[in-house]
C-alpha cells in the first residue's frame, strides 16, 4: 500500500519553511509515497512549486467553524497512512486525531500526546528549530542530517525579479545587498538609525547598492531607515510575492536584516546572510555551524530568563553598529577568499 502522508504547520512563514528539510527526507524514505501539507496562506507559497509536495490544504485564516468542519471532512476522505504534526499546538493535535490516520506523530507535550500514536519527546541536545522538526521523523526511523531550506520558485518569479532590478537600474558590476529592517514584533527590531549607519557604511566602503525588502504594512520601517541615511538606496518597487522575493534574493550578493522571514528566505536562496537577533535565542533560529549564514546577538544577562515586556530590550540596544560592520567585513573577506 502506498503511503499517504499529511504534514501540518499552520504558521509562521519561517516556521513553515523550517519543515522543508524534513519534507525532503520523507520523500527519500517513501519514494513512492504521496505527501500533502496543511498550512495557512500566504505560507502555502513555500510549497506551490515544491516537487516533494503533491497537494496543499488550507486551514481557514478566519477560524470559521463551518470551514474547519469542511476541512476535517476533506482530510478524513484522504485516508492518510501518516500524519506528522510539526506545529504541536492543541488544535493541530486534535486535527491530527480527527483524520483517523493509523500513525500520528507529534511532540510529547502535556494535553497533546494522547492525540498521537507516536508522541516524540524533545532531544535536549537539539536547539535549532529545524533540527527539532527533523527529530519528529525519528519515530519513522529517519535521521535527517541535511539542514538546507527549500523554497522553489518559477520562471515567472525570476522574470519578475529581473524586471525589478532593471527598473531600479542595478549595476551588475557592483555589490547588490538586500536589507530587511522590518518585523511585526518589537523585540526583533534593531533601531532604524543603526541600520542607516550600516547602509551608509556599505555604500561608502564597498560601493554597494542597497535594495530594501518589505511587505504589506511595513513601509514605515524603510522610511525610518532612509530618514537617517547620508546616501541613497536603489528606491521603491512594487511589493513582490514571497516566491518573487526569494527569486530576488537569489540575485543579491549578501542579505542583512532582523530575525524575520527574509532571513530564512536568504538561506533557502543559498545567499550569504547576517541576521540581528533580539529576544529569541539565536541558536534556536540560526542554522548551526554555517560559515555563510551568520547571526549577531547581545546577552545582557537575561536572554535565557527573558522578562519581556518588563525590560528596555537591552538585548537589541546592546548590539553596536561596529559589531555589525565588523561581522560584514569578516563575512565578505571569507567569501572573497573562498572565491
Amino acid at each position: 500500500m502506498k503511503e499517504k502522508i499529511l504534514c501540518i504547520q499552520l504558521k509562521q512563514i519561517g516556521d513553515v519553511l523550517m519543515n522543508t528539510p524534513a519534507i525532503r527526507a520523507l520523500t527519500g524514505h517513501f519514494p513512492d509515497g504521496e505527501i500533502h501539507f496543511l498550512t495557512i496562506p500566504p505560507a502555502h507559497q513555500i510549497f506551490e512549486f515544491n516537487p516533494f509536495i503533491q497537494k496543499i490544504h488550507y486551514y481557514p485564516k478566519d477560524n470559521s467553524f463551518l470551514k474547519i468542519i469542511s476541512l476535517i471532512k476533506r482530510l478524513k476522505k484522504e485516508n492518510y497512512s501518516h500524519v506528522i504534526d510539526f506545529h504541536g499546538v492543541p488544535k493541530t493535535a486534535l486535527l491530527s486525531w480527527l483524520t483517523r490516520a493509523p500513525k500520528r506523530i507529534g511532540y510529547q507535550l502535556r494535553g497533546r500526546s494522547l492525540f498521537y500514536t507516536d508522541p516524540v519527546s524533545s532531544s535536549p541536545h537539539l536547539l535549532y528549530s529545524g533540527q527539532k522538526k527533523n527529530y519528529l521523523l525519528s519515530a519513522l526511523g529517519i535521521n535527517v542530517k541535511a539542514l538546507q531550506l527549500n523554497f522553489f520558485t518559477s520562471d515567472q518569479d525570476h522574470q519578475k525579479a529581473d524586471s525589478i532590478l532593471k527598473q531600479l537600474k542595478v549595476n551588475q558590476d557592483r555589490f547588490l545587498i538586500s536589507v530587511s529592517p522590518v518585523s511585526r514584533r518589537d523585540y526583533k527590531i534593531w533601531p532604524a538609525d543603526r541600520f542607516s549607519a550600516v547602509c551608509d557604511f556599505l555604500i561608502e566602503n564597498y560601493q554597494a547598492q542597497i535594495i530594501f525588502l518589505w511587505g504589506p504594512g511595513e513601509y514605515h520601517f524603510i522610511e525610518a531607515v532612509r530618514k537617517n541615511m547620508q546616501n541613497r538606496d536603489l528606491g521603491d518597487y512594487e511589493i513582490p510575492t514571497l516566491r518573487e522575493t526569494v527569486a530576488l534574493l537569489k540575485k543579491v550578493d549578501l542579505h542583512i536584516g532582523n530575525d524575520n522571514g527574509p532571513m530564512h528566505f536568504a538561506n533557502a536562496a543559498g545567499r550569504p546572510s547576517i541576521a540581528i537577533f533580539g529576544r529569541p535565542l539565536m541558536e534556536n533560529w540560526l542554522e548551526p555551524d554555517s560559515p555563510t549564514h551568520l547571526g549577531i546577538e547581545f546577552d545582557p544577562g537575561c536572554k535565557k530568563k527573558c522578562f519581556y515586556p518588563k525590560c528596555q530590550l537591552e538585548c537589541l540596544t546592546g548590539i553596536e553598529i561596529k559589531t555589525v560592520t565588523k561581522t560584514i567585513q569578516s563575512l565578505l573577506n571569507h567569501l572573497k577568499d573562498k572565491s
